[in-house]
């Protein structure tokens, strides 16, 4: 437990961080790598040159100062860290060099005294042990299940399928022919390989793309690289892979999954985060129980447009009402739309008390919150997912 001293110099600290927190984190990555090199065989190097993971590590620091004294309130970021960790094979003995590395930036930005930096390394080890003992127990749980499995297990392709010209889908099942574990929809599971040339592993985590069939599992891949480097394993799947290859795969993972709820659904996707939405609404029209489904989603055009035959296919069998925003397109059939997402088109065909689930674009994912903010949606009916380092969309 902290003291009252410690949480009270904890949380003077916080205008320190909203101020100098990004410069506080782009130094800890600085001095945590070059100090352990091998960890590069785990962080997502991309994001360090985007500026992404330390702006995601500078808003989980600043939470924690605020909120030191009411851990409650920052709980469902602490899962959903836990959940990415154990996707990454992040072990005990990696925190205490996480820890020095924290407090040396500190010590370096700030210089704040020997009493602060002392506060801090006490706070640090609390929040350390609640992140090791919650993966210890992940790992356990992963481990536990029917068809489970700790660590990586390899996967073969054994079907590839161009969803779109960007999207593709890889059909993976286990190369040991054994039993794989269930997953809830939603879930990710992390892809390990190291591409021609790069000196380092690199993982990334795909969305489960299909309901559970218990043969094995789907991921759909979009191909993009920009000026930032991203894309480096996406295109080196969809240019070097083929069917027959093997990857190293993890546990499913992660919290964004279906509520266990009565109430209607309203899935609202923009271009590939339709993954997890498509394994939602698989697992939806799968179940037997009678439940209320509508699909939102927005595209370029009809031919970026993923599992839309899919999606027709229900349409027709009356299991999910659709609204399809297109960008690009020429004449609209019933259900579809021209331009962004816009909520206020459709609202008056939404059902009361609905869930709502968002991915996408972190721009488009803003606006949607915003738009169902303004039609009274309470936080507590909104649930999303960001893809790479977590962005608040408040």
């Amino acid at each position: 437990m902290l003291t009252d001293n410690e949480i009270k110099i904890i949380k003077a600290s916080t205008p320190a961080l909203a101020e100098y927190g990004e410069q506080i984190t782009g130094r800890f990555y600085q001095i945590l790598l070059a100090k352990n090199p091998e960890l590069k065989n785990i962080f997502n190097m991309t994001n360090q040159k985007s500026g992404n993971q330390k702006q995601a590590l500078a808003m989980a620091v600043y939470a924690f100062s605020k909120y030191v004294d009411n851990l409650s309130v920052i709980l469902g970021d602490v899962e959903r860290i836990a959940q990415k960790h154990a996707s990454l094979g992040i072990k005990a003995e990696h925190y205490p060099l996480v820890g020095s590395a924290l407090l040396e930036a500190i010590e370096e930005i700030l210089n704040p005294g020997e009493e602060v930096i002392a506060a801090w390394a006490s706070g640090y080890g609390i929040l350390a042990n609640v992140f090791i003992e919650r993966e210890k127990a992940l790992y356990e749980e992963n481990a536990q299940k029917a068809g489970g499995w700790s660590d990586t297990r390899d996967f073969i392709i054994v079907k590839m399928h161009q969803e779109t010209p960007l999207i593709t889908s890889f059909y993976l099942q286990p190369s040991d022919q054994g039993v794989v574990s269930e997953y809830t929809a939603g879930q990710y599971i992390s892809i390990y390989l190291q591409p021609e040339g790069q000196a380092y592993q690199q993982i990334r985590q795909y969305s489960l793309s299909g309901a559970f069939d218990k043969k094995g599992y789907r991921i759909s891949v979009k191909k993009e690289l920009n000026d930032q480097g991203e894309g480096l394993v996406s295109n080196y799947l969809h240019s070097q892979f083929k069917v027959g290859d093997t990857v190293k795969v993890t546990p499913p993972c992660g919290e964004f999954v279906l509520q266990k709820t009565d109430n209607p659904v309203v899935l609202i996707s923009g271009g590939v985060g339709i993954t997890p939405m498509q394994a939602m609404l698989e697992t939806l029209t799968q179940q037997t129980e009678s439940r209320e489904v509508h699909f939102i989603h927005g595209a370029q055009d009809r031919q970026h447009h993923a599992f839309k035959n899919e999606l027709d296919l229900l349409v027709e069998k009356q299991k999910v009402d659709a609204h399809c925003f297109y960008q690009q397109v020429d004449t609209l059939s019933s259900g579809e739309y021209q331009g962004l997402i816009d909520i206020q088109k459709i609202h008056n065909l939404l059902p009361a008390g609905a869930e709502y689930y968002i991915c996408g674009p972190v721009v488009m994912m803003k606006a949607i919150y915003q738009q169902l903010k303004d039609l009274k949606v309470s936080d507590e009916q909104i649930h999303y997912e960001v893809f790479g380092p977590n962005k608040s969309l408040a």
